[in-house]
């Protein structure tokens, strides 16, 4: 692309990026506001805590850069498959899989790259497991995730606990020496590399124009002599395969290991659709919605320790200013999606 034809291509969406910026900056202002107004009236120093909770995150870039990587992957695991059509909150397991296998990938073979490529093919195998149960079954992903989220969490302990434990840390499962680990900012550059990848599969190839065709409007796809069924296949299968390169990074970059309760991994799949809404399900956006999530959650542990407040203090503030910046994107795609099935 020229310089002049990036020109006109930014002044035609000009209107598009102000407002976006405008619909941005507003929600943050309502959320914080509101999420002030509830610690006044608990007895704490709104100020205070924001100052905390905003600062404590970005104390430490390197940490704030690992903790960072695998929500860039689930939030990707998120956004793709709903540009297809497919509500998918199976990334929790996707990365549960793709944090096994790059355990067990890295530790025998002592190689990362066999790790992280058994980590995305694991995500990519779970991911494409629940859309086919959808295509060829008609069994609503939602439903299918669920209960593939539960199996996973449940098998992946036993495995630790059965054949991969720890000798020296009972509530651990084997663990990478220090010689196969990335460092935390390596780990964080190769999930934008990730989500890289990602925005040109899906704006700049064949595969990506059918499949997002296929997810604004399925009998548009079928008139233009597209499959929307391979579109949710691959859609899954991609964010997936993401979703479990985000686990094999956690684990490889970050943990070096998997505790017996999962503590490591638990949750963030689910907080990967909150990355997506607020990165406005774009990959480059995801980046930077990620860093705003991962330093939320930093500065929320340090708002524990500076002021002693319980942990739901800061899951509250947490919560309200995603909901407030999430909320109306998440509301306009509801309303496009009402008005095509009406339609």
């Amino acid at each position: 692309m020229s310089i002049t034809s990036l020109v006109d291509y930014l002044k035609a969406r000009k209107t598009e990026y102000i407002t976006g910026a405008m619909e941005v900056t507003l929600s943050a202002i309502t959320g914080f506001f509101i999420a002030g107004i509830i610690l006044q009236s608990m007895g704490y120093n709104a100020l205070s805590i924001f100052n905390i909770m905003i600062t404590g995150g970005v104390s430490d870039l390197s940490h704030l850069a690992g903790k960072s990587a695998p929500l860039v992957m689930t939030g990707l695991a998120f956004s793709i498959p709903l540009m297809a059509g497919v509500f998918n909150i199976g990334g929790e397991s996707q990365l549960y899989m793709g944090a096994l296998a790059g355990l067990v990938g890295t530790y025998y073979s002592g190689n990362i790259l066999i790790g992280l490529v058994l980590g995305f093919l694991a995500g990519a195998f779970w991911g494409w497991l629940m859309a086919a149960l959808r295509v060829y079954r008609g069994i609503n992903e939602v439903i299918t995730a669920i209960m593939l989220n539960w199996t996973a969490y449940y098998f992946i302990i036993y495995l630790i606990i059965k054949y991969l434990p720890n000798p020296e840390k009972p509530y651990m499962s084997i663990q990478l020496p220090q010689s196969e680990m990335l460092s935390m900012n390596t780990t964080f550059l190769l999930s934008v590399l990730g989500a890289l990848a990602a925005y040109y599969i899906i704006y700049y190839t064949d595969l990506g124009y059918k499949m997002r065709v296929s997810g604004f409007n399925p009998k548009t796809a079928q008139y233009s002599g597209f499959d929307p069924s391979k579109s949710i296949l691959f859609s899954m299968a991609l964010g997936g395969g993401l979703a479990g390169f985000g686990g094999a990074l956690l684990v490889i970059g970050v943990s070096s290991g998997i505790d017996t309760t999962m503590t490591s991994l638990y949750g963030l799949g689910f907080t990967g659709i909150g990355v997506g809404l607020l990165g406005r399900n774009h990959p480059i956006g995801i980046i930077f919605s990620s860093l705003f999530f991962a330093d939320l959650i930093i500065g929320g542990q340090w708002v524990e320790l500076e002021t002693g407040a319980p942990p739901y203090v800061s899951d509250t503030i947490i919560g309200i200013i995603v909901i407030a910046l999430s909320a109306p994107y998440a509301y306009k795609k509801l309303v496009e999606l009402y008005r095509l099935r009406r339609r």
